[in-house]
């Protein structure tokens, strides 16, 4: 508080309870709200009531009091003042946005998607979150030159906005001789998912703000309380087939796809195949939940594939297939959505997505959806870990016929980023990002988070705060080849201390008598998947020996890979160049004390080097 200082979270107090009673739920409010929007329509107001229902009395009676004021400004204000108006009409939507009781407190879904009040959610002082969004709406860019369609821009650094959707921007063309687009060279598109409280909300706050006239076509979100996947297959496809009107052929396609899961993903592709439009390829990123997919639209295409006529055991036994090749590759278990992608790429690759429409999208969403679930199941060899009973989107699949995996991705990712560094200092954590991304895409693209854990596993902090990488002095290939040669000596000097009789270069073995007791693997990095997987001697005699500084890289990869964390779980366990050297001083060490002092400095997560630019 800017008056008494006070700040912090504190209980509710009955002075709180008694002052939120002060303002009652107003019939007059919401019935001045809603004859704004519409008329007689009985099922439009309905909707109308429900959605207002996600806004407190407080805050409505807030917004009322606002949106009245808002409304006679602009009534003064000359139409020459556009960008004042905008500005006013931005604030206001701001603080609509936060008004409502759909976000959950302390954290939560990150953007509600159903028009449903949280349990527990904070009500915010509307006039506040009015200032607030004066800090927040401005940026310091340099702005960028926008025009009206069919006012096109001249130079290619400019944006030309359409004020529509597209098929209205198609039917201007057919109408107008005299309108003609400039060459489209590619199409880059965030594909919208369905999203009811957006959706519905957006109508509410147009009609609430400018009237029932602004609203046009878009009440028809209005009438609708649900969506799902299948229906949303059938709007995506009406909008590839327009725009499939406006392009030349062939003509490159992005499509963004934030937010992913697999029914979104699905419908976006079924979409697009019965539009005709040839899928190229598809990457996904775990960690940011972002899919994209690249698409070459020939407008003049005759291709007629029905996939139902391609045998369903075909499709089925492919997309098992491919799964196992595919996870015996990466050399890890993937989220579900993963490999629902990989079977998605199979489909399209062999004609399994049906390219006509007697067909209709939202029969072929469900068909598709169903084969791939029957597919990637345990009946199939898939093992899954985690997820619920009947959903499938949190769940991580493997497969049982893959006992010793080839070289894990994390590894082989975690190679490069240190090869990368290691061959020119400087570079910043931006481009090693997108090297990895070039050297692994499509659907072995590997998290941001891991990439940012391998570089602050072998990065000097200095460069890390000035974002110019460079490796530390002890991760350097001559001082860590030494190292490993060092710590080789010292296991052999410490084993024969302890009274056992020692063998072997890297791994080095001590034995008791003819038994082996403990054996070692000396390794400068967290790249231990050959080692586990290969390994020949029994888990509870096997300790790999790595810097401390691996710690992270090895519980990020534990935690991501449950086959491994099973296997490690059989005994393995690990020891610190530093404790190494440790038990090598300790005066007490000896036979019986060994294996408790071993575990005296367990692998543990340490917070990264935080960036100052």
């Amino acid at each position: 508080c800017k008056h008494c200082g006070n700040s912090g979270e504190h209980p509710v107090t009955q002075a709180d309870i008694d002052s939120s009673q002060n303002f009652p739920a107003s019939s007059m409010h919401r019935m001045r709200i809603i004859e704004r929007i519409t008329t007689n329509e009985t099922k439009v107001r309905n909707n109308l009531m429900d959605a207002l229902a996600a806004y407190q009395p407080r805050a409505l009676y807030a917004l009322v009091t606002l949106i009245n004021r808002l409304e006679s400004i602009l009534i003064t204000l000359p139409e020459n003042e556009s960008i004042k108006r905008n500005c006013l009409i931005a604030l206001v939507l701001y603080a609509l946005d936060h008004g409502s009781n759909l976000w959950t407190y302390p954290s939560g879904r990150p953007r509600p998607k159903q028009l449903s009040s949280s349990p527990l959610f904070r009500e915010f002082n509307i006039w506040m979150v009015l200032e607030k969004a004066v800090y927040k709406l401005p940026h310091l860019l340099e702005p960028v030159d926008i025009r009206y369609f069919p006012d096109f821009p001249e130079n290619n650094n400019a944006i030309c906005i359409f004020e529509g959707p597209l098929r209205n921007l198609v039917g201007k063309l057919n109408k107008s001789n005299s309108i003609t687009l400039p060459e489209i060279n590619g199409v880059v598109t965030a594909i919208p998912r369905h999203n009811q409280a957006y959706w519905t909300l957006s109508a509410l706050w147009a009609g609430w703000i400018w009237g029932r006239e602004a609203l046009g076509d878009f009440k028809s979100v209005l009438l609708r309380r649900r969506y799902d996947w299948s229906w949303h297959s059938s709007a995506l496809n009406r909008t590839f087939s327009t725009l499939k009107e406006l392009l030349d052929s062939p003509t490159p396609i992005l499509s963004l796809i934030p937010e992913a899961e697999s029914g979104f993903v699905i419908s976006s592709i079924v979409a697009g195949s019965q539009a005709q439009y040839s899928m190229k390829g598809i990457s996904y990123r775990a960690d940011e939940n972002f899919a994209q997919i690249h698409w070459d639209c020939h407008r003049n295409s005759v291709e007629q594939i029905s996939a139902p006529l391609i045998l369903r055991n075909t499709l089925q036994d492919s997309i098992v297939q491919e799964g196992i090749n595919y996870l015996q590759d990466r050399g890890e278990p993937v989220p579900y959505i993963i490999l629902n992608l990989n079977s998605l790429k199979v489909l399209a690759d062999k004609g399994g997505i049906s390219r006509i429409q007697p067909i209709s999208p939202a029969d072929e969403y469900s068909r598709i959806q169903r084969l791939i679930e029957n597919s990637l199941t345990y009946k199939h060899g898939f093992i899954r870990h985690g997820g619920g009973e009947k959903s499938l989107e949190n769940a991580v699949l493997w497969h049982q016929e893959i006992n010793k995996p080839r070289m894990m991705l994390a590894d082989r990712v975690e190679t490069a980023i240190r090869q990368l560094i290691d061959e020119r200092e400087g570079q910043t954590i931006h481009n090693i990002d997108t090297s990895i991304c070039q050297r692994y895409p499509g659907l072995r693209t590997p998290d941001f988070e891991f990439v940012n854990l391998c570089i602050n596993s072998y990065c000097d902090k200095n460069s890390l705060a000035q974002n110019s990488l460079m490796l530390r002095k002890q991760d350097t290939s001559e001082r860590r080849n030494l190292e490993i040669e060092e710590n080789c000596l010292l296991l052999h000097e410490l084993g024969e201390k302890l009274g056992y009789a020692t063998s072997g270069e890297n791994p080095v073995i001590w034995n008791n008598m003819d038994d082996i007791s403990y054996v070692y693997y000396v390794l400068p990095s967290g790249e231990i998947g050959e080692i586990v997987f290969q390994n020949p001697y029994p888990p509870g005699k096997s300790i790999l020996v790595i810097p401390g500084a691996r710690s992270n890289l090895l519980l990020y990869k534990f935690r991501k890979n449950f086959h491994l964390e099973q296997i490690i779980g059989q005994g393995w366990r690990f020891l610190k160049f530093r404790h190494l050297r440790h038990l090598m001083d300790s005066p007490t060490l000896n036979k019986d004390s060994f294996d408790f002092e071993l575990g005296l400095d367990p692998l543990t997560e340490t917070p990264a080097q935080m960036r100052l630019l």
